[in-house]
């Protein structure tokens, strides 16, 4: 279901969905409706919220499920939900110009312990299991070293699991 023809882009979360977007939505919620009642758990909120592109951890998806009440999301509930939660992407480009500042000698190659310290104690350091979720995403070889234009490619994909909820 996911892929780039289901994204919602908004300029602001503020934004009314247009028309066509709200049929997406309308049409994707009826599909993950499968017992007919109008209305989605919070594990099926979190599948059609990924699937139009938003990309939180998992930690951040559980949190943000946690309010939706036990009998689930109607339409309009999961618009303001979605709504209520967007973030506008951040694309390819942009991280990969960021992972460039610190690729000196343009290999397009990083060592994995070296980010990981720049991520902690540069500028406005980054918690360390956030590094190291998204260390967990990059294929490192057995030197310590990864590719990290692919690196931003699996970020800007997005967790593909949808957290237990409990």
């Amino acid at each position: 279901m996911a892929g780039a023809a289901l994204e919602i882009k908004l300029d602001n979360a503020e934004d009314e969905l247009t028309e066509e977007q709200h049929e997406k939505v309308v049409d994707n919620f009826k599909l993950l409706d499968q017992s007919k009642t109008g209305r989605l758990n919070a594990q099926q909120v979190g599948i059609l919220f990924r699937a139009f592109g938003q990309n939180p951890t998992d930690e951040e998806l559980a949190e943000m499920l946690r309010p939706i009440p036990q009998v689930g999301l109607d339409v309009e509930g999961f618009i303001r939900f979605f709504r209520q939660n967007y973030k506008q992407p951040t694309t390819e480009e942009t991280l990969l110009k960021a992972f460039a500042v610190f690729d000196l000698e343009d290999t397009g190659i990083m060592n994995r312990d070296k980010f990981k310290e720049m991520l902690t104690s540069l500028g406005e350091p980054m918690p360390e299991a956030e590094v190291d979720a998204i260390l967990k995403e990059a294929d490192v070889d057995d030197k310590g070293l990864f590719d990290y234009k692919a690196l931003a490619k699996r970020l800007c994909e997005g967790p593909k699991r949808i957290p237990d909820m409990q």
